[in-house]
């Protein structure tokens, strides 16, 4: 099955490429024009355009000229002072192509113009689904306790958490497999299952993201159902230039101390960027000193969540070059976490073990160990008229949980602390094709392949060893039925094979074994193959007034862990229980987006709807596992269910530097066999935000700003049988910061606090919400960051 998508791509793959090449010769154009603000030239601006990481700067005039630039659609972005402040369409046909660009400032216009659509291929008026780009001067503006907590802000976004060093995202009350995260083209796959399993991203080593919100399973596969969180790499260097930058950061909650520094150049043909990042942190503070567990009142010493405390090293290294029709790059990354478990995570928390144990820093059992390496190729180049974009990637995620050694029931007492490890190596290959044909219309075609190897070991188990192969094909197309109306349809096809083994332990008898074995999960050998497919339009009227429209049929394979998953979570606190007979899930989805602005307004309504059949979910059973802990008993389940949410955002520029914004979002799902809500389901939310920012461009200070936010969310009742609901919250924060100029060097300084009231609040998708533990306290932020300079 596998074997048969793979020859039905490589024949759609050499068709379209003989098709192009029939159609339309190789050229080569320039691409030339202005930078200005207010009309007047912009010096020393970075212009680039991102697919063919070509990039130059501005001369003194605000001039600019790109030669030797094929046929196609491609991105043009400005960059000044490192803030992108225009992002747009470029197409090239058959001629030169002269534009000019001016940076007149206006927040309100800036969210609209630098929004990246890559891989759609066209600007963000001309598509039917919802696409926002967070810099990264917006993630560090925010200064939040993880590259995910940064996105938290974004309306439809939400978190899951455990303690403060891990998280994962949250789009529109999905997470786990339906949320994918794309680096550099490939899918990061880190044990995404489990909500205590983070996110394995340096959160310094990210430039720009793209949050695709609603079903992306058409152009990324099945786990892109619920959307997808793309990180894109930063654009090279213009040639010839060397620049580097430190970044320091500190946090007072939990004494976080955090050190990143880069360097990159750039020649005619060949670029380079090297990141280290370093991150150690204590114990995390609460404004409580008890909490409730399992009807016993337990003491919170010193108001600190003894063993919460983590550190972080990171590192990666990107090189490339730079050929006549295209574009080549290889990074290699590495990843690595060790973070306590507060001590209720394996095991009944008690007092005695809730007692701090010398310094506040220190990392006991039980904890974590993270490490997730990457090597990705990233390489692009033209035939003819076609573009060819391929993307390599290998991965391996192992995830170490140490504790200290228990015996189950009557086995004798395991050697060493090494309770589970998970080994997960990933290789991937896709392949995408795109091309213009006229002005009008444009087509891709693309492949995305995957084998994963999962091994496991230690003195507990959870998931078995398994082998799955992954394979799609699709093909979308778009056409402009006039200047103001635009049209897409894509279909595609996926196929997997789950080669799961099955796992037996040995039984003991007064600590000898008896011979037998019990059997935790069989062997398991399932195949999936269906389709999916999607269509939208885009109107735009008066240049004001901007509706979209998405309908889609998508399709999701159950995953190996979904089928044969049988232990005890402990960072779920919980016994997970698969179901080898899950089928795949189908579901029909429709967004509706419509904006409106002006030079001082924006505003923005997108209802969504989804309905599913066989939805597949991880539920309480209301039952304890047999197995020693007294862990409750998850189990997954397959229903059909329905997502029903909205959300609204508002921005308003009132005066020149003072800007005001505001967001409400609100999902509601019922699984509608039983009529109960699925659990794991964000509360309504709503975020509000003032800021003032004016530029000064004296000797002394560049420029400055101040903000205020108060973020609310209500009451979470609607919750599934046996899940705990939530109080509501109102949070308040603020930040101020500026660049400053001492002589020639510029420093970028923030100060940032969040929740100023100390309030006590619960998060209602925070993990340690089962053992009723608060979220963090006030936390005072203070980040530093200095680019050294410039070599040409």
């Amino acid at each position: 099955m596998i074997i048969s998508i793979y020859r039905i791509g490589y024949l759609f793959v050499i068709f379209f490429t003989i098709l192009g090449g029939a159609v339309y010769s190789q050229g080569k154009f320039r691409v030339y024009g202005s930078i200005l603000y207010e009309g007047v030239p912009v010096q020393q601006a970075r212009v680039g355009i991102s697919e063919l990481q070509m990039t130059i700067r501005t001369d003194v005039n605000g001039y600019f000229s790109f030669t030797g630039v094929p046929e196609g659609t491609y991105h043009l972005t400005v960059n000044r002072h490192n803030t992108i402040f225009v992002e747009q369409v470029l197409r090239v046909n058959g001629e030169d192509v002269h534009i000019d660009v001016d940076l007149e400032y206006a927040t309100v216009m800036i969210q609209e113009v630098k929004i990246e659509t890559n891989p759609f291929r066209s600007g963000p008026k001309e598509k039917s689904l919802s696409v926002q780009t967070i810099q990264r001067e917006e993630l560090d503006r925010y200064a939040s306790e993880s590259f995910v907590a940064a996105l938290e802000r974004q309306p439809g976004i939400s978190m899951i958490n455990t303690g403060v060093g891990i998280a994962k995202p949250v789009i529109r009350g999905m997470a786990f497999n339906r949320v994918m995260v794309n680096d550099r083209g490939i899918k990061q796959e880190g044990q995404q299952w489990g909500a205590d399993h983070g996110l394995e991203i340096d959160p310094y080593d990210v430039e720009r993201v793209e949050v695709v919100k609603g079903p992306a399973a058409l152009l990324y596969g099945s786990d892109a159902m619920g959307g997808v969180i793309n990180i894109r790499p930063p654009l090279v260097m213009p040639a010839g230039e060397i620049r580097g930058g430190v970044t320091s950061l500190y946090r007072s909650n939990n004494d976080l101390y955090a050190f990143s520094a880069f360097v990159e150049g750039s020649s005619s043909s060949w670029f380079y960027r090297v990141r280290l990042t370093t991150q150690d942190y204590g114990n995390y503070r609460v404004p409580a000193n008890s909490f409730v567990y399992a009807g016993f009142l337990l003491p919170i010493y010193d108001q600190m969540l003894t063993n919460t405390a983590g550190k972080e090293r990171h590192g990666s290294a990107t090189v490339g070059y730079r050929f006549k029709k295209g574009v080549s790059s290889l990074t290699l990354s590495r990843f690595h976490q060790e973070v306590g478990l507060f001590p209720g995570a394996v095991g009944m928390p008690r007092a005695y073990n809730l007692q701090h144990r010398g310094e506040f820093r220190n990392i006991d059992l039980p904890n974590q160990e993270n490490t997730h390496i990457k090597l990705i190729s990233n390489t692009s180049f033209f035939v003819g008229s076609s573009r060819f974009e391929v993307d390599l990637g290998y991965q391996r995620n192992l995830r170490r949980e140490l504790s200290s050694p228990h015996a189950h029931g009557m086995n004798p007492r395991p050697e060493g602390n090494l309770a589970m490890e998970l080994d997960l190596h990933t290789i991937t290959a896709n392949a995408k094709l795109s091309r213009d044909f006229g002005l009008r219309w444009n087509a891709t075609l693309g492949m995305q392949n995957q084998y994963m190897e999962h091994g496991y070991s230690g003195f507990e188990f959870l998931v078995p060893a398994y082998r799955s192969y992954i394979s799609g094909i699709f093909g979308y197309v778009e056409h402009a039925l006039r200047d103001d109306l635009y049209w897409n349809i894509g279909a595609r096809i996926d196929g997997a094979r789950h080669d799961i083994q099955a796992h037996f332990q040995p039984v003991y008898q007064f600590f000898q074994p008896t011979g037998e074995f019990t059997q935790r999960n069989p062997d398991i050998d399932r195949s999936f193959l269906n389709w999916s497919g999607a269509t939208g339009l885009s109107w735009i009227y008066d240049n004001n007034w901007n509706a979209k429209l998405n309908l889609g049929s998508s399709f999701r394979i159950p995953t190996p862990v979904e089928l044969s998953v049988n232990g005890v979570h402990h960072g779920n606190f919980r016994h997970e229980l698969g179901n080898p007979d899950l089928l795949g899930e189908r579901g029909l989805q429709a967004d509706l987006n419509i904006t409106w602005k002006n030079q001082v307004w924006f505003m923005a309504v997108t209802p969504f709807m989804s309905v599913y059949d066989r939805y597949i979910y991880l539920a309480p059973s209301g039952r304890f596992s047999d197995l020693p802990g007294s862990r409750p008993f998850w189990e997954y389940r397959q229903n059909a269910a329905q997502f029903v949410g909205v959300e609204f955002q508002v921005e308003r520029q009132i005066l020149s530097g003072l800007h005001v914004e505001a967001s409400v979002e609100y999902v509601q799902n019922k699984n509608l066999d039983t009529g109960l809500p699925l659990p794991l389901t964000p509360p309504l939310g709503i975020f509000g935000a003032v800021e003032y920012e004016r530029a000064l461009g004296n000797r002394f200070i560049s420029s400055w700003y101040v903000r205020s936010e108060i973020r609310y969310a209500a009451d979470q009742n609607r919750v599934d049988r046996n899940e705990l609901t939530t109080e509501g919250f109102t949070l308040i924060n603020a930040g101020i910061g500026g660049v400053f100029k001492f002589g020639k060097q510029e420093v970028d300084l923030s100060l940032r606090g969040t929740n100023l009231t100390n309030a006590l609040y619960f998060h209602h998708l925070s993990r340690y919400r089962l053992l009723n533990l608060p979220e963090q306290g006030r936390n005072i932020s203070i980040m530093l960051k200095m680019p050294l300079a410039r070599y040409r």
